[in-house]
């Protein structure tokens, strides 16, 4: 009788490419350059975070390069797969390069993005490498967390400048689809004080756009005082925010952020159309909220841990 020893091999090549193709594709982007201010702890804090986490994978190589060195030949030595970004003042010199690059640029708002590149939020023909991992949180989720704190909040008062505008045509669309209405006011710089009175006098909340040419240091007690004082709570976009006297927010740390990023990165198959949309909110938060200031208006919610499993079970569940 013949025996076939050919038969055996045959087998095993059918079951090694049966297996290869079933393995997880490898991480495509292994050549990563990340852009910073050293002069900054914000970014340096940041960097390390990304750093530690990005070292995990032996086959991802980094380069760092400050802000004050950028140029075409920085950027394109070694041919980077994805630059990250985490300067604001680099976006504009970034764009101006017009190098092909994916670049992700974080620790950014959108408000401040759209200064750079004014076809924010959507840019993917024009600007299709550049993207944006903002620190704004995503409009249903903040909506969602209005609803949580009282079902009597339906009239959200929302003040915007030219700059973020564009940023209620999406949030109009959500609260439209839960019944809620959004109280517009168009302001700028030096009108925010008189904006704030009116927005205090006709809204039951107001939901605070991260925009900087409103909410500053300059502006911020002001406004609190003025909302307080009319008995109207804010939702606030920053710890240091709720804690000067917003009633409560959904915020991101850095290290949720860097989370993210990662995340992304590793997940990525193709460097070159890494991902759908332009702006990119952040996937991790916590709920804060500031007890004294809801005590001071009666307003009774669930605590912090208890809003934030909600707001993740109600986004886990779509």
């Amino acid at each position: 009788m013949l025996i076939n020893t050919h038969q055996p091999r045959k087998f095993y090549s059918v079951y090694l490419a049966v297996a290869l193709l079933l393995m997880p594709l490898p991480l495509l982007a292994q050549n990563l350059v990340i852009i910073s201010d050293n002069a900054s702890h914000y970014q340096t804090s940041y960097k390390t975070l990304i750093t530690n986490q990005l070292s995990q994978d032996p086959s991802i190589q980094l380069r760092n390069i400050p802000t004050s060195s950028l140029s075409t030949e920085t950027l394109t030595k070694d041919s980077p797969d994805i630059l990250i970004n985490l300067d604001n003042k680099a976006i504009k010199k970034l764009v101006e390069l017009n190098i092909q690059t994916t670049t992700f640029h974080a620790l950014t708002t959108l408000s401040h993005a759209k200064k750079n590149i004014p076809c924010l939020p959507s840019c993917r023909e024009l600007r299709p490498n550049h993207f944006f991992f903002v620190l704004d949180q995503p409009p249903a989720r903040q909506l969602n967390l209005i609803q949580r704190l009282s079902p009597l909040f339906k009239n959200i008062g929302v003040i915007v400048t030219h700059q973020s505008k564009d940023q209620l045509t999406h949030l109009k669309k959500i609260a439209a689809d839960k019944k809620l209405t959004i109280n517009e006011h168009l302001s700028n710089s030096k009108n925010v004080h008189s904006q704030i009175d009116r927005v205090s006098q006709s809204s039951d909340i107001i939901l605070a756009i991260a925009d900087t040419d409103i909410y500053n240091a300059t502006s911020l007690s002001q406004i609190l005082l003025t909302s307080y004082r009319y008995g109207t709570p804010i939702i606030g976009f920053s710890k240091g925010f709720i804690r000067a006297g917003a009633i409560a927010g959904t915020v991101s740390s850095l290290e949720q952020l860097a989370k993210h990023l990662t995340e992304t990165i590793f997940a990525l198959e193709d460097a070159k159309k890494p991902l759908a949309n332009s702006i990119v909110y952040p996937k991790y938060f916590s709920v804060i909220s500031n007890r004294n200031v809801a005590k001071s208006l009666n307003l009774h919610f669930p605590n912090d841990k208890a809003l934030q499993a909600q707001l993740i079970s109600n986004e886990f569940d779509k």
